[in-house]
C-alpha cells in the first residue's frame, strides 16, 4: 500500500498542473451572460469552424431523436441548449489539454470512445427515467474517467504498475489504484476539476461515479453517471482492454442493482437487456456523428 508521503507528493504534483485553457473564452463569457442575445452567441460560434462541427455532431446525435438533420447553429442551440454548449467547450478544452503521446499506457482512442458513449447514455437515461433536464450529465459522462488520463500523463510509471496489478490480480482499477498509489482516478479528477472551478454538480458526479450511494447530497446525477458507465461497458464499450468484464445477469442480481432500484430507478434484468440493445443500436447510428466527436 502506498505511504502517506507518496500520496501527499502526488497531491502536490496535481496542484502544480496548469489551469485549463477554455477553447473559446469569448464564447464562454457570452454563455455566462444572462443578457447576451442568441444571435450574438450564434455569430461568435460560427466563426469557429471546429467548434461548429462539434456542436452539430451533438445536436444530430441519435440520442436526441431529432426528426430532421440539424444543419445550423441556431437550430442546434434550440435542440441541445446553451448549457450543453458550455459542456462541449469544456470537453474540447480537456481533450486538447491531454494530447496523445508515444508513451501512453492506455489506448486513447478506446478511452475517448468509452467516454463519448457514456456521455450519450447518461443523457439518454435522464430522458428514459424522466429526470428534469440536467446539462451537467453530458460533461460528467464525458470526463468521468479523466483521472486515468491524468495518471497516464503525469504519473506514467505508477499508472503502468496499476495496469500490471489489474492484470495480475484480476481486480478493478479502483482497487489497484488504492493498492499501488493510494489514491483513485475519481479522487484525482475531482480535485483537478475543483481547481479548475468546474460546477459543483459536475465535480460530485465525477467523484461519486463509482459509488453514488456515498453521495450524501442529491445522488440522482451520480447514479445516472454510474449507470451510464456500467451500461456503456455492458454494451461492449470499455475504457481499456484490461478492465473486468461486466455481465448483465451479474449486475442485475448485485447489491449495486438493489441500490439503484431502491433509489427510484425502475430496472430489472429484462430492462437492462433492452437498454443495452438500444445503446448498441444508437451507437451504430453514430459512426459518423458522436463517435467522431474528437476528430477534426
Amino acid at each position: 500500500m502506498a505511504s502517506n508521503t507518496n500520496i501527499n507528493n502526488l497531491i502536490k504534483k496535481i496542484d502544480q498542473i496548469p489551469t485549463l485553457p477554455i477553447v473559446s473564452k469569448q464564447i464562454m463569457d457570452l454563455l455566462k451572460d444572462p443578457d447576451a442575445s442568441l444571435n450574438k452567441i450564434v455569430d461568435l460560434i460560427e466563426k469557429d469552424v471546429s467548434l461548429t462541427v462539434k456542436i452539430l455532431k451533438v445536436a444530430n446525435s441519435a440520442f436526441y431523436g431529432t426528426l430532421s438533420k440539424v444543419s445550423s447553429i441556431d437550430h442546434a442551440l434550440v435542440v441541445i441548449g446553451l448549457g450543453e454548449v458550455r459542456s462541449i467547450l469544456y470537453a474540447f478544452s480537456i481533450y486538447n489539454f491531454f494530447p496523445k503521446t508515444t508513451e501512453d499506457t492506455i489506448d486513447r482512442s478506446q478511452f475517448w470512445k468509452h467516454s463519448i458513449v457514456c456521455s450519450q447514455v447518461a443523457r439518454y437515461l435522464s430522458q428514459y427515467f424522466e429526470i428534469p433536464q440536467n446539462d451537467s450529465l453530458f460533461i460528467s459522462g464525458l470526463i468521468h474517467d479523466m483521472g486515468k488520463i491524468v495518471f497516464d500523463q503525469y504519473f506514467h510509471d505508477e499508472f503502468m504498475e496499476i495496469h500490471q496489478y489489474v492484470e495480475k490480480h484480476n481486480t478493478t482499477f479502483s482497487k489497484a489504484e488504492k493498492e499501488v498509489i493510494g489514491i483513485t482516478h475519481y479522487q484525482v479528477a475531482a480535485k483537478l476539476l475543483q481547481k479548475w472551478n468546474f460546477p459543483k454538480e459536475v465535480i460530485l458526479q465525477v467523484f461519486y461515479h463509482h459509488a453514488p450511494w456515498q453521495n450524501s447530497g442529491n445522488g440522482t446525477g451520480s447514479t445516472i453517471v454510474y449507470l451510464a458507465n456500467m451500461l456503456s461497458k455492458m454494451a461492449g464499450f470499455y475504457c481499456s482492454s484490461q478492465e473486468q468484464r461486466i455481465e448483465i445477469s451479474d449486475f442485475a442480481h448485485s447489491n449495486f442493482m438493489d441500490y439503484v432500484v431502491k433509489n427510484g430507478f425502475d430496472l430489472d434484468a429484462n430492462r437492462l437487456e433492452q437498454l443495452v440493445v438500444h445503446i448498441r443500436e444508437f451507437i451504430a447510428k453514430e459512426s459518423e456523428n458522436m463517435m467522431t466527436f474528437f476528430e477534426s
